[in-house]
């Protein structure tokens, strides 16, 4: 997930008429990525109160379901196709790059988040083996540890000389074996690049054959349409429990990464909730920042004031988790300390 800079905010508090279509397309896209910071967001927020303040039920399951079958995909999607761009690039830039845009809060917030879990008793690791995060990623932290391996193997592969869709097809293969359970050793990390590599050649795949052109153009309420139906075809699959099945993951993850886009879309063609889009620029920051917010709110919501209601529990958490990463984002500008999130204060859009 690709860091926002002072343009990129300009850019998203501009006049629609100023907008041409590649800039249109880059608001769009940011759209999806607020969507998906907060499908992020509200999963680990229930995640965090299973067995804490009530017990799984079949709709907590369900929803479970619905959000982990689409949710991170999404993200190497996006993430994917902004990736050929580093391809004409020299490749030692592209890894100092990835460097300090990926692994630098990948190590500082893996090292704080777990600290805090220490300080208060939730963690059962002792801080003498932190240094395992240099193999072993923690907790949400995976995505990072994943996105940094799959983006050099990519801009590898294609300085090569393989194809993008060359790169698609062994992205692929390795899925597949996924599926007959080709053990492929003791590296856990290997085992998450099977399962998300293959979303994220497929971005790249997009981008090289303008596939998300047909979104762009199509009418607002073919977009609604789609929204509503593919969303709804992932509900009744997590109903079935089809959402487990390693059959069905790779077309649930499809459906719903064009329903959100499709959505993306739609809200921005109405103009409608632009949060959404202030989200999706600062969806590094919120992701990495988001369970410390929304833990502290659920601890102070049950040992402080004695609430158990899970509705008041999710939703304080999911905003507690947004907009606590965001003030401590705007913290951080207005102090003029950017090393929280990144090594480098961005000057200008990613994008």
């Amino acid at each position: 997930m690709s860091n926002p800079g002072i343009s990129a905010l300009d850019r998203a508090s501009a006049p629609p008429a100023k907008l041409n279509a590649q800039t249109q397309r880059i608001s769009f896209i940011d759209y999806a990525k607020g969507i998906g910071i907060f499908l992020v967001v509200l999963g680990h927020a229930l995640r965090g109160l299973v067995g804490t303040v009530f017990e799984p039920n079949a709709l907590t399951q369900m929803l479970d379901q619905w959000i982990y079958a689409f949710h991170m995909p999404l993200f190497f999607f996006l993430s994917g196709f902004f990736i050929e761009r580093s391809v004409s690039q020299p490749f030692g830039s592209v890894v100092a790059n990835k460097l300090k845009t990926i692994i630098y809060p990948y190590l500082v917030w893996s090292v704080l988040q777990e600290t805090l879990r220490h300080v208060a008793g939730i963690s059962d690791q002792p801080l003498t083996e932190l240094w395992r995060i240099l193999y072993a990623p923690i907790l949400q932290f995976w995505f990072l540890y994943v996105l940094f391996v799959v983006s050099l193997a990519y801009v590898m592969l294609r300085k090569l000389g393989a194809s993008v869709m060359v790169c698609f097809g062994l992205a692929a293969l390795l899925f597949a074996s996924e599926l007959v359970d080709l053990d492929l050793g003791p590296w856990l990390v290997l085992y998450a690049i099977r399962l998300n590599a293959v979303y994220f050649m497929l971005g790249a795949v997009a981008r090289t054959f303008n596939w998300l052109d047909l979104i762009s153009k199509a009418e607002p309420s073919a977009l609604l349409l789609r929204a509503f139906f593919g969303f709804s075809l992932i509900a009744l699959a997590a109903v079935l429990n089809l959402a487990l099945v390693e059959y069905w993951l790779f077309p649930l993850a499809l459906v719903g990464i064009s329903a959100t886009l499709s959505l993306a879309r739609y809200l921005e063609t109405r103009d409608r909730f632009s949060s959404l889009q202030t989200w999706g620029l600062l969806s590094l920051e919120i992701f990495v920042a988001h369970t410390i917010f929304a833990a502290a709110v659920r601890i102070f919501l049950q040992k402080g004031l004695g609430v158990s209601n899970p509705i008041v529990h999710v939703v304080l958490g999911t905003i507690a988790g947004i907009y606590g990463s965001l003030l401590l984002y705007r913290f951080c500008a207005k102090v003029n300390v950017p090393y929280l999130f990144r090594l480098k204060s961005a000057t200008a859009s990613s994008r």
